[in-house]
């Protein structure tokens, strides 16, 4: 129960007055400034591994989903714990050749039936180090998402490990998200990241980029 609390709480501050200033404050000026990785290197991501049916474990203010080139006539499926940033990105996301539906659900409990399974793709960009607990507990999203991922499908995104920032904004921000609760990384390293990944996953790529671990991972272990 404490973990299900602690992952709310680092969802709460996700209100509509935050998501409006979402991609000057983070994808603009934090990724670039403070994690010393610029938003287009996990927009790359998004533009080589996206698929036609497409699973977005917690999609912040829909940017990536926004800038990345969808495959024609995609079906994008939006999952969080909180609503807002659920309409938030499915209203971004009007007028793009894409079917977006929307579930309300936590990536630490199974995927909802309804979010339906044989996903080409899956991104899970920026969540883990939001999630409670160290990788032993915040790993379950990993089994939960290769459920639902397709056979020759791609699970990729990033996160912040609990390494010390390069830089000062990263260390004061670190501090600061600490502390309300919007950052759960204090037991996380690429160790444990690793062998979470490959618990259900048989194949795993991790690469650093400044203070940002990203990840890819296929096969998954069913």
């Amino acid at each position: 129960m404490a973990g299900k609390d602690a992952a709310r709480i680092a969802a709460e501050p996700y209100t509509p007055a935050f998501l409006a200033v979402y991609d000057l404050w983070v994808i603009k000026l934090s990724d670039r400034f403070a994690w010393q990785c610029p938003a287009e290197v996990m927009l790359d991501q998004y533009n080589r591994f996206i698929g036609r049916k497409h699973l977005e474990v917690g999609p912040g203010s829909g940017w990536y989903l926004a800038n990345a080139e969808l495959p024609p006539e995609s079906a994008v499926t939006l999952m969080d714990l909180n609503p807002e940033p659920l309409a938030h990105t499915r209203r971004r996301l009007e007028g793009r050749s894409c079917d977006v539906r929307t579930v309300a659900a936590s990536v630490l409990d199974p995927v909802p039936e309804s979010a339906g399974v044989g996903f080409d793709s899956i991104g899970i960009n920026f969540v883990l180090h939001c999630l409670p607990g160290d990788f032993g507990e915040k790993g379950v999203a990993f089994a939960h998402l290769a459920q639902v991922l397709a056979d020759d499908g791609v699970l990729f995104g990033s996160t912040i490990l609990n390494r010390k920032s390069s830089t000062l904004f990263g260390r004061v921000l670190t501090a600061i998200y600490t502390e309300v609760g919007a950052f759960n990384n204090a037991a996380d390293d690429h160790a444990g990241l690793e062998t979470a990944l490959r618990s259900a996953f048989a194949e795993v790529n991790l690469s650093e980029v400044g203070d940002v671990t990203l990840f890819t991972a296929r096969k998954p272990r069913r």
